[in-house]
């Protein structure tokens, strides 16, 4: 199977940076191209306005230029490997995460699972990779990686 376009959801946690690495690993074909998304959560946004941590556009756009530094720093792990490319967007995780897929006509989708949450919520809601799962029109690999994984690379 070869995976020459992957789409990498990343949510800047510090398992982001192992993510990478393992779909930089996965890019095989001739021009392999790793795409790696953030996507703003949109209630974000709206939670953050509403408790006055500034207006909709200077959080939008704090919250944007934090994404682009941190995504051209993650961009570098695949230098000389395979193209990287970055996209930051606005909206439900999962939902620009399947349109996105299906827009780049990417062969898979590669992120990781960060377990967080309470099994309550978990089971009422679901986590964002198992949304993706769910409507990915391409394979997904999600990755169980923890924090404490990502610190032996350091």
């Amino acid at each position: 199977m070869e995976w020459s376009s992957i789409l990498v959801p990343v949510d800047l946690s510090p398992i982001s940076e192992e993510v990478v690495r393992q779909a930089v690993a996965l890019a095989t074909g001739e021009q392999p191209v790793v795409i790696l998304l953030h996507v703003i959560d949109t209630s974000l946004i709206e939670f953050a306005a509403s408790h006055q941590f500034g207006s909709r556009e200077e959080i939008v756009e704090r919250m944007k230029q934090r994404a682009y530094a941190e995504l051209k720093r993650l961009q570098e792990l695949g230098a000389g490997r395979v193209e990287v490319d970055i996209l930051v967007c606005e909206g439900t995780p999962f939902v620009q995460i399947v349109q996105k897929a299906q827009d780049f006509l990417c062969d898979a989708i590669v992120m990781g699972k960060v377990g967080g949450r309470g099994l309550l919520e978990k089971l009422l809601f679901g986590s964002t990779a198992e949304k993706v799962l769910r409507a990915s029109p391409c394979p997904v690999v999600v990755l169980p990686i923890r924090p404490a994984d990502t610190s032996a690379e350091t």
